[in-house]
């Protein structure tokens, strides 16, 4: 679980730049199948917050 997030808050932090605390917050209190979800976001997600939207 530890990989999947770290892997997620690189590819965040490569296409919408550093993240603050409260995102990676979120990411760390995650469970698995919302990160999935939040991955497959990053390649359409115009913005950080689009990713997150309505979850």
């Amino acid at each position: 679980m530890e990989g999947e997030v770290a892997v997620l808050a690189r590819l965040l932090s490569k296409r919408f730049g550093p993240l603050d605390e409260q995102t990676s917050a979120r990411l760390k209190a995650a469970k698995l199948d919302q990160l999935a979800i939040w991955a497959d976001r990053i390649l359409d997600a115009p913005t950080l917050q689009a990713v997150f939207d309505g979850h």
